[in-house]
């Protein structure tokens, strides 16, 4: 019911005076759900040097994917109230994804799925080049490599998949990082044995949630559509934390960005 509570209370106060708090403020309510306090400031760092900067999507090879990849070739972060973060550090038994408003301090958490990289769908064996269910360990930016890539995203348009149902593309923002995640169908999107608790199966590199959170996760997300559906602006913020960005000074986000202007 406390999720419910949660979730409730970003819908009914979406359109309040965006008066942000402070990191400061931020960050003591994040503390209450992460051991990890550097994440945060990561964020901050992004929003400070990033927030309204027009960034250039990588051209995509795949004709399949170029509306809902390419249609806009430039995307820049128009939500900028609330944003998303992953921690891939700590394992799939923990909340570890986190939506955070700035004008409320409010933070809804839940389990997400990571990528298996190689791995079968249910191996829980690890091995070289494979992750588990629970623990990740490789990274990837390559096209069918079914790994997770870690780093800053923005949220795209939400459509419907075949396999799914509603699901939200993200842009990676990192060149050679994360840039491939749109050709790589590397989405947001639902999966039965995800519960807001807990994960019980991998991914083949998407943001896998719970069926009873993705209309909420993908509503507070994603960009906005045009009148011909394709994409028209981006999204929310999300930045997925792993090894890479472990060993990142606190305070500095040293990704690989080239925005546009």
């Amino acid at each position: 019911m406390k999720w419910v509570l949660s979730l409730v209370f970003f819908l009914t106060t979406a359109y309040a005076d965006e008066s942000y708090l402070t990191w400061d403020q931020l960050q003591k309510n994040f503390l209450e759900v992460s051991p990890h306090s550097k994440i945060l400031s990561h964020v901050q760092c992004f929003f400070d040097q990033y927030k309204d900067k027009t960034f250039k999507l990588e051209p995509v090879e795949n004709p399949e994917f170029f509306n809902r990849c390419e249609a806009n070739p430039e995307i820049t972060l128009n939500k900028k109230r609330v944003f998303a973060i992953v921690d891939y550090t700590v394992d799939s038994k923990e909340q570890r994804m986190f939506l955070i408003d700035r004008v409320t301090g409010k933070i809804s958490s839940m389990a997400v799925a990571h990528g298996r990289y190689q791995a079968g769908f249910f191996n829980r064996t690890l091995e070289e080049n494979k992750n588990t269910v629970k623990d990740i360990k490789y990274y990837s930016n390559t096209v069918n490599s079914m790994a997770s890539s870690s780093g800053f995203f923005i949220g795209g348009q939400d459509y419907e998949a075949n396999d799914f149902g509603r699901s939200l593309v993200i842009h990676g923002l990192e060149k050679g990082i994360n840039d491939n995640a749109c050709e790589r169908d590397v989405v947001v999107h639902k999966h039965f044995l995800v519960t807001k608790k807990k994960v019980y199966m991998s991914s083949s590199g998407c943001l896998m949630v719970s069926p009873r959170l993705i209309d909420h996760v993908i509503d507070l997300l994603r960009g906005k559509k045009g009148d011909d559906l394709k994409l028209d602006s981006g999204g929310a913020l999300i930045f997925i934390y792993g090894p890479r960005e472990e060993k990142w000074k606190e305070g500095t986000c040293p990704g690989a960005f080239t925005p546009v202007q």
